[in-house]
């Protein structure tokens, strides 16, 4: 499962519209509607500058964010990590 999550990150990644930038602006209507579909890559002087995306799928990444954090600091707590106020306290007192 994982490697096709790779396969398809690679594949959204590299098979990405691509508009310059004062096509974007000619044409935002357009170029939001298609946002709703898939993200938008928005290159100025032939490089990447920005990437337009849909909303629901701007929420699924900040989602996606919070999980990984979540297991990080699991992970963290389980290896021994003190937190955050015990590191202070412990720095205080040295």
């Amino acid at each position: 499962m994982i490697k096709m999550d790779k396969i398809s990150i690679f594949l959204k990644r590299h098979l990405m519209k691509i508009i310059n930038a004062t096509l974007a602006k000619q044409t935002f209507g357009e170029l939001l509607n298609n946002a709703q579909q898939e993200p938008v890559a928005i290159q100025k002087h032939q490089k990447d500058f920005a990437v337009l995306l849909s909303s629901a799928r701007y929420q699924e990444l900040l989602a996606f964010e919070d999980q990984c954090l979540h297991g990080l600091a699991v992970l963290a707590e389980q290896e021994g990590f003190i937190g955050i106020e015990a590191s202070k306290n412990l720095l205080d007192s040295i």
